[in-house]
Formats: structure tokens, sequence, C-alpha cells
């Protein structure tokens, strides 16, 4: 197994005994038998690391099972739980732009609603929270997902590297982020892309630093990835354009 983190231009670390406040956003459709599990090793892994002041922000995408009813039961039985529903489906950009719109702490991040992020790696991004301006997880096993879905996320990953002189490992993944730099960049996409969107202007015009972290998921036994549609890839190559605007002009 790798080292749990690969250092790119930190600054200003803080101290071991720094306890931040989190704002953590779970992004849902149509996971009514993932997003308790989900929630229940956030909260677990939250505990373990002693954060205290914290809130789940559960957005549902406009889910026609039943997600939305068990959100409401575990917002009724946690008050560190707020759910938010929107109505229809209009992107996981914009889903986490809503759930963002709620966060109130110091942190904010995001983990999908669908229980494929093991509970290392929620540990070992949590670890890093209050080190570093970005924490950005790449997968490692990549192996549980599909030929074609790997061939895609690389050429995906490779593509905006190229374009914007990066070298990230990866751009889709959970990312955290301090909420007073996300208050400075402009979030236009409702995309899958809304973490490159926000990864690239971060990185270029506000120079800020970052840890990659390495991150294992699991496949998963319910439901399925809707990420893989032909107007997603429209939609990522006008936010290639949108973001070539904003760095380059």
């Amino acid at each position: 197994m790798e080292g749990w983190f690969v250092l790119k231009n930190m600054t200003d670390i803080k101290s071991t005994n720094f306890s931040p406040s989190i704002s953590i956003i779970v992004l849902t459709l149509n996971e009514a038998r993932n997003v308790g599990l989900a929630v229940n090793t956030i909260i677990k892994s939250t505990e373990k690391h002693g954060i205290k002041d914290y809130e789940i922000i559960i957005v549902d995408g406009g889910s026609i099972d039943s997600t939305q009813q068990i959100i409401g039961e575990l917002a009724l039985n946690n008050n560190h739980i707020k759910g938010i529903y929107n109505h229809g489906k209009m992107g996981v950009g914009h889903d986490f732009k809503s759930g963002l719109a709620h966060a109130s702490k110091e942190y904010v991040g995001w983990f999908p609603g669908d229980d494929e992020t093991l509970p290392e790696t929620i540990d070992a991004i949590l670890e890093q929270i209050g080190k570093t301006d970005i924490i950005i997880p790449y997968t490692v096993n990549i192996q549980v997902r599909s030929l074609y879905r790997r061939l895609l996320s690389s050429t995906y990953t490779l593509m905006f590297n190229i374009l914007f002189g990066l070298r990230l490992k990866y751009f889709n993944g959970p990312c955290f982020f301090r909420h007073d730099l996300l208050k400075t960049i402009i979030m236009s996409t409702d995309s899958p892309a809304f973490m490159a969107e926000i990864l690239i202007q971060l990185i270029k015009r506000n120079n800020a630093s970052y840890l990659e972290v390495p991150m294992y998921i699991r496949a998963r036994d319910y439901g399925k990835t809707n990420v893989l549609k032909w107007k997603n890839v429209y939609f990522v190559g006008k936010t290639m354009i949108s973001l070539i605007r904003k760095i380059y002009f």
C-alpha cells in the first residue's frame, strides 16, 4: 500500500492539536441502500478523529426511490445532519453548490452517498484537514472500475493537466477545501467537471496549497453511476473552454 499522502506546494502547516470545524456534503441520487451506510461511516470517522464541530449536509439530486425518506430519518435522529432536496436532476455540480450554500464551517468538502469510499480513505482525508488549503484524493485501486471508465478517467485527467500545466493524479475525487477560498472563485458548471473547475481556479489563480491523498474504493453493490453519458462529455468540453478563458485571458 502506498504512503498515505503526497505533499505539493504545502504552506502554513497547523499544529497536530488543531481541531477544525468541517462541513461535509454528501451527494445522493437514488442511493436508498447506500446513503445510510455512507453517512454512518463518515460519522464514525469524525468521532475517531475527535472532530466535534461538524455538519453533514446530505443533498439529494432528485431521487425517485426512498432516498429522501432515509435522509429525513437520518436528520431527525442526529442534529449534525441536515437534508437538502433538489427537485429534478440538475447535475452533480448543481447539487454540490446547493450543499455549499448551506455550509457554515471552516473547511468544506464532499463524499458520494454510494458508500464506495472505504473508511480508511475517509480517515486519511480527515487527518489532513487544516494542514493545507486543499485535499485532493486520487483512486489507487482502479481495477474496481470498468476498463471503459478507467480509459475515460485517464483521458479526462490527461487533458486537464496538459491544458493547464498541472500534474494532478485525479480531478473528480471528494476534495476538501478551506471554505473562505471557495468564495473567491466562480463555480459555473453543473456537470461532473465541477471539481476540475474549482481545483484549476484555486491552484492556478490563487496559488492554493494542496495534498494528494491516495483513495481506496469498493465496487458498488447497489445502483449505478450516472456520469458516463455523452451529454456529460459535451458539458466537460464546455467547462474546459470556460476555464481556458478564466485562466489565460
